[in-house]
């Protein structure tokens, strides 16, 4: 059950290269991306959105690295200069992007050799940095739920209460109050991020400039954050899903296909954010099957996700909702087979 998904290429016009040497590029980023580059340079101060730049005297924080359309790239406010890997190494080295490129390229694959990705202190991979400067969300108003929360639960989302079970002793699943409103929620170990949405399925009321909403991500997250990948450490497999709701129904799927000791539920809580540079290294040699929504959006993140994990993870697929009419998302496929009588039967497991 595959969806093809289109590779995306990096346009190499301006860089003199071969097709092999733009194929070992883009295998470089995708292995040592800018944030985890600067550490290995020495420079992991400087891999945050706001500080002084590493190049010339600066009273401000006007310098930073960025995102955008899944690539990195640093940006000196002051100066207006910008670029990306090969432009900070050329910076760096005092060295001509175009004429010592090759030079550049040799430079960048030694750097990744001298210190690989994979042996980044525990330290530095238990402690993601946070894409905003505030203090991480505060969780200690949620608990795990009572029965009665997880049987109301139960009812809302067509989750079995054996895999909401689940996910609560996991620490995954948490309850509590929010704007007034119960709520029920997911955080992980990494404390970095945790998201709500109302437990009787209605939205949150309009705050200030914030409309309406279905869910509620708590001030201080780093949504980029893939949760759960901190707990899939010991387990071979990753099932990455989108949002809350897949997140939760996969524990169904682990239920019902005996597989809690071999595939490991992982989300990203929007199909509009990359993974977080420093997440990439958790991914290595796990098996990853990816279930994309069906829909532009889901196919989308699917491809720049893919991107990302090309050389880290062993293997890639994925799950394809549209051979089942009305079925976009794995929430919804799981609804369709807790229904009494099933509305859907699997002829095969759906975790890897």
């Amino acid at each position: 059950m595959i969806i093809p998904i289109r590779r995306q290429s990096d346009n190499p016009s301006i860089f003199p290269m071969s097709g092999s040497r733009s194929n070992e590029l883009t295998r470089l980023r995708q292995q040592c991306p800018m944030p985890l580059l600067l550490r290995k340079l020495g420079l992991a101060s400087h891999a945050r959105c706001s500080c002084r730049s590493p190049f010339r005297d600066d009273e401000t924080a006007s310098w930073g690295i960025f995102q955008r359309d899944g690539r990195w790239f640093f940006k000196d406010h002051g100066t207006g200069e910008s670029g990306d890997e090969v432009t900070l190494i050329a910076r760096l080295k005092d060295w001509d992007t175009k004429v010592d490129f090759h030079r550049i390229l040799d430079f960048y694959e030694k750097t990744v050799r001298k210190e690989d990705a994979s042996a980044l202190t525990a330290v530095e991979c238990s402690q993601p940095p946070s894409s905003s400067s505030s203090a991480p969300p505060d969780l200690s108003r949620f608990s795990p739920g009572s029965n009665e929360q997880l049987v109301k639960l139960s009812l809302l989302r067509s989750i079995s209460v054996e895999a909401l079970k689940i996910a609560s002793e996991r620490g995954f699943l948490v309850f509590g109050f929010r704007l007034n409103c119960e709520v029920f929620g997911l955080k992980d170990q990494s404390g970095r991020l945790a998201e709500v949405r109302r437990l009787d399925g209605g939205l949150f009321p309009a705050f200030g400039s914030l409309p309406e909403h279905k869910s509620d991500t708590l001030k201080g997250s780093t949504k980029s954050w893939p949760l759960g990948l901190m707990e899939a450490a010991p387990i071979p497999s990753i099932a990455l899903v989108e949002g809350l709701p897949d997140f939760l129904a996969a524990f169904d799927f682990l239920h019902r296909e005996n597989k809690a000791a071999t595939v490991a539920p992982v989300t990203m809580l929007s199909a509009s954010l990359n993974i977080e540079a420093t997440a990439l290294v958790h991914f290595r040699n796990k098996r990853v099957r990816m279930f994309p929504h069906y829909d532009e959006a889901g196919i989308k993140a699917a491809e720049r996700w893919t991107q990302q994990l090309n050389g880290i993870a062993s293997s890639i697929d994925y799950f394809n909702f549209s051979q089942f009419a009305g079925v976009k998302d794995l929430a919804d496929l799981n609804a369709r087979i807790n229904t009494v009588p099933p509305t859907i039967t699997l002829n095969e497991e759906v975790l890897p």
